[in-house]
């Protein structure tokens, strides 16, 4: 165990040299305002107009935002969120102020520390944000209620829903409402886009705003979406899934305690994950073989998470537009395709449009669904009605798969030498 916990320190020195602060406990940006606790949700709470740049790996020219909010749990309960706007240089002009897009990142982490608002390059970087805001479109994008701040205005700690899909679709709903709210000029109209988790958040908030309509909304973009985490039949993936399922099933669940499905080693893990506020980093250094129990999956308190948190056969708000990739080994690709086509006999008349793409992983659909959505996001704005129905693409790569580079072997770092941008 002593290299492992080894691995875990040495993950944990990596993620502090990419934040923007140390610690969001160092930030007063994090801190709630106390008189703000029963706001409504969509309120602004407090903002940061201008954020200091110089802390962040943000392309030249893109400008930042932060402001915290008020969102609601996946039951309904007050809770304060922070979220970023990161604004282009020149935005697309399509007549009615700046175009919105509302982003949803994938997986950071579980605990305060892993809010991409506090990340030096946002989290997902070049992988859609940048990408977004240097083509025009401003990105108000959400940290989820327990990243970034660890307590509410009276000091109970938040507890991050963890792939909860309508937890997250409130907080993107209330992203979009605070900042259209606290900028004027931005559009009402906006486009969600999310990946992996995120895309599940996206899913799940074109879900509910069938009962629960929203001005502007025009349409859904899934990346890689999460339809049911008891289908992610990777096995190295599962066990590091309930490390970060498990704070909530605790705290949603006064009946369930971690060792009806963790063995000794994997309350160890999860103690060190917690006691680290580690993220995404520290996690995948964490022991993850021999974690889990035989049986965990029927646990009543597992197959409850799923029930609230699940997407799937529902009616849809609006054109959706799915891309996931083949070679995903993460979010397997069966699974979406399934999640698809019961969405699509849910809403025979929506236009749903989905994309397999050859030879692409998981977070690298990022990457090789850009072409793809950047189009259907500017057909969106521009006014161009949806086609009705489904449809299904597979595309023909340009190059063979023997040619491509199939996952990011790189990250963005600050310079410390002028020489080093040149």
């Amino acid at each position: 165990m002593a290299s492992s916990a080894n691995a875990a320190l040495a993950a944990h020195e990596f993620e502090l040299s990419y934040r923007a602060h140390p610690s969001v406990a160092e930030d007063p940006f994090y801190l709630v305002p106390p008189e703000t606790a029963n706001a409504a949700p969509g309120t602004l709470l407090k903002v940061e107009r201008e954020s200091d740049v110089s802390l962040y790996t943000l392309p030249p020219n893109l400008s930042l935002s932060r402001f915290m909010y008020q969102s609601q749990t996946s039951n309904g309960g007050l809770v304060p969120v922070t979220a970023y706007v990161l604004w282009p240089y020149l935005a697309r002009d399509y007549g009615d102020g700046l175009p919105v897009v509302a982003w949803a990142h994938g997986t950071s982490g579980v605990n305060d520390e892993c809010a991409p608002s506090n990340m030096q390059n946002l989290w997902h970087h070049f992988q859609a944000p940048y990408q977004l805001a240097l083509l025009g479109y401003v990105v108000v994008a959400t940290d989820y209620a327990g990243l970034g701040v660890g307590a509410d205005a009276s000091g109970r700690p938040i507890v991050y829903e963890y792939l909860n899909g309508p937890a997250q679709a409130n907080d993107i709903r209330y992203s979009v409402h605070a900042a259209q709210k606290t900028f004027p000029e931005l559009s009402k109209r906006f486009v969600t886009v999310g990946s992996s988790q995120g895309g599940l958040a996206t899913w799940a908030l074109a879900e509910r705003l069938v009962s629960e309509p929203m001005e502007g909304h025009l349409g859904t973009v899934s990346l890689s979406p999460v339809t049911r985490f008891l289908d992610l039949s990777n096995a190295s993936v599962i066990p590091l899934l309930l490390l970060m399922i498990a704070p909530s099933l605790i705290s949603n669940y006064p009946d369930f305690s971690p060792g009806q499905i963790f063995t000794p080693e994997g309350q160890q893990s999860l103690d060190t994950y917690i006691a680290l506020k580690g993220c995404n980093t520290v996690l995948f250094n964490l022991p993850s073989t021999d974690i889990l129990k035989e049986g965990w999956q029927d646990n009543a308190w597992v197959q409850a998470y799923q029930k609230t948190a699940e997407i799937g056969a529902r009616p849809i708000s609006g054109a959706m537009l799915v891309i996931t990739g083949a070679s995903d080994p993460t979010v397997l690709p069966q699974t979406v395709t399934d999640a698809v086509n019961q969405l699509v006999n849910a809403n025979p008349l929506a236009s749903i449009q989905y994309h397999l793409l050859p030879d692409v992983s998981h977070a690298p659909a990022m990457f090789a669904g850009l072409q793809i959505y950047l189009t259907w996001i500017e057909q969106r704005f521009s006014g161009k009605p949806a086609d009705s129905g489904f449809s299904r693409h597979d595309p023909n790569p340009v190059r063979p798969a023997s040619a491509q580079k199939p996952e990011a072997t790189w990250y963005l770092q600050k310079q410390t030498e002028s020489w080093q941008a040149t």
